[in-house]
């Protein structure tokens, strides 16, 4: 028996091939010439060289109203399908996509009847076909996929005949890298390209000699990223708030795991991960004469916002709140100012909210408190471990 769960699933697929053709004739060419902006863009460094930062400008307006046409005919119809089928529930992180898609083929297991396998290979089929034959990115829908993917092909697995991994030609590139900077930086000169590092973790020993940690393209870019900001301030909140989401949500507290790799530098490395795509200039340890400053959101002289990333165990910590920000502010000519702070444990959040009090800054917007704890895993969680 088809419950009304399945059907959604399958009403979902329905809409993505009913929309196939408009999707490869008007869309198709659209996301290629974005891919090729990027690619261009990308290349430039409008921080070294004027002529640069003049071609980057350029790109950056020829960028902009190709992403507002896939987003309002493609990213947002599909979210908002999605939504409407109650496949996903409006969460950032997008884990109750897989979450109802898992629950639900785990319960079609023990309901179907022998007449719903015809069905079930029609949408299969529907499903693959869609995939094979459209981008693989559709602007920021590749995060969507990829559990789409995931989470539907072990529900059609469990209906077909053979041994053969119909959904490995939409598998990503595993590429093998020596540390999170590499990873980053290849990530960083082709981030459209579909992609998994598989990173050694530093901190840990196994019986192999170590532990090796696996990192999607997506995870690493936390879609979606680029967006229309007004403003250097408004345009470092969002940035903070991406990082945070990446931490939290989207495996990004995995490159804090261990003692030594718990600090400041691990921290900026992982914020500079998503950042590679902002119109803004976002410069790294800026020092205007009274220290380096973590980072800079600006775009001229006359709008510029400073962000520091500190850590909640920092016996510094209220020390560089009370004085050493507001230093910055006034080097940097700005009186705007983020500042995120990531805590591993409860002990190191609760100090955190003490300080904040402490200094009349608890209410403050631009001050956001990241958990980098490590979460069990979902499997864990659901099989209650």
């Amino acid at each position: 028996m088809i419950t009304k769960e399945i059907q959604n699933i399958f009403e979902f697929i329905s809409f993505l091939d009913s929309n196939k053709k408009d999707y490869i004739e008007k869309y198709l060419p659209i996301c290629e010439e974005l891919d090729e902006l990027s690619i261009q863009r990308n290349q430039l460094k409008p921080l070294d060289n004027y002529r640069d930062k003049l071609t980057h400008d350029i790109l950056n307006k020829e960028l902009d109203p190709k992403f507002d046409i896939l987003y309002s005919q493609i990213y947002k119809p599909v979210m908002d399908k999605l939504t409407e089928l109650k496949i996903w529930s409006g969460d950032k992180a997008l884990s109750s996509i897989s979450n109802n898609i898992s629950s639900t083929a785990i319960n079609f297991k023990s309901s179907f009847e022998a007449d719903d396998v015809a069905v079930v290979i029609l949408h299969k089929n529907k499903y693959l076909n869609f995939r094979r034959e459209t981008n693989s990115g559709f602007f920021t829908l590749d995060l969507v996929f990829s559990l789409l993917d995931r989470d539907l092909k072990e529900q059609f697995d469990y209906f077909k005949d053979s041994s053969e991994d119909e959904f490995e030609s939409l598998g990503v590139k595993l590429i093998q890298c020596n540390s999170l900077e590499e990873a980053i930086r290849l990530h960083q000169e082709n981030p459209l390209q579909n992609k998994r590092f598989s990173i050694p973790a530093l901190n840990a020993v196994n019986n192999n000699g170590g532990e090796i940690l696996e990192i999607d393209r997506y995870e690493m870019l936390t879609h979606p990223t680029s967006r229309k900001t007004k403003s250097s301030y408004e345009e470092a909140i969002h940035r903070i708030k991406l990082l945070k989401r990446f931490i939290e949500n989207n495996n990004g507290n995995r490159a804090f795991r261990g003692a030594e790799n718990q600090n400041e530098s691990v921290f900026q490395l992982v914020f500079k991960s998503i950042c590679f795509d902002s119109n803004w200039d976002i410069n790294s340890e800026v020092d205007n004469g009274r220290g380096p400053v973590d980072f800079t959101v600006s775009r001229g002289a006359m709008d510029k916002t400073v962000i520091e990333l500190k850590l909640a165990k920092s016996s510094k910590l209220k020390q560089n709140l009370q004085y050493q920000v507001d230093i910055y502010k006034k080097a940097n000519h700005t009186d705007q100012a983020v500042i995120a702070i990531l805590y591993f444990n409860k002990t190191e959040r609760a100090r955190a909210l003490k300080i904040l009090k402490e200094l009349n800054l608890d209410k403050h917007k631009n001050i956001i408190l990241i958990d980098g704890e490590e979460k069990p895993s979902a499997s864990n969680v659901k099989s209650g471990n």
